[in-house]
């Protein structure tokens, strides 16, 4: 029996080398590495505050005119290659572009509404560096109907424009 017992535990030895030795000869010289690495779509302003006046002409507005009185000035932004910036305007909660909101000026007592649109006129991003620089016009137009019977004073307002990339 002991002859038996022998031969069985030196052929399961055998085999137990035979896997350690296959397990050795799967090793290799080489091994794969997966990288991966996401960037993020993102667009910001690379300009600091911009002053419109709202005028018919000598930086005023004629209350008799029956034509709208207008403004605009330009925000340069940067967004990642191939994104398109929306824009939101005092934090109403949504972005679209081009973005337009009501957006009403106070001479401390009166007011006075007017709206106000953001578009990107340069269009998609083409990156984030230096020489990247893209325009959105903002435009301010107050109707005859909001400026005929305003009192005489000078009406204004700080408005937060901020800007991110289309999702």
């Amino acid at each position: 029996m002991k002859t038996k017992f022998l031969k069985q535990l030196l052929l399961g030895a055998a085999g137990l080398m035979s896997l350690v030795a296959g397990q050795a000869f799967a090793q290799s010289a080489t091994a794969t590495v997966n990288v991966s690495a996401t960037i993020n779509g993102v667009c910001r302003f690379y300009s600091g505050p911009i002053n419109i006046t709202v005028e018919h002409s000598g930086g005023v507005i004629d209350p008799t005119s029956g034509a709208n009185a207008t403004g605009s000035g330009t925000l340069d932004y940067r967004c990642v290659s191939g994104v398109n910036p929306q824009f939101d305007i005092d934090a109403s909660g949504t972005f679209a572009s081009p973005k337009s909101a009501s957006v009403t000026l106070t001479d401390g007592t009166n007011n006075l509404t007017s709206s106000m649109t953001v578009t990107a006129t340069g269009g998609a991003g083409t990156g984030m560096g230096a020489g990247q620089n893209k325009t959105a016009t903002v435009g301010v137009t107050i109707t005859p109907a909001n400026f005929a019977a305003a009192p005489a004073s000078t009406y204004t307002k700080a408005v937060t424009v901020a800007i991110q990339a289309a999702p």
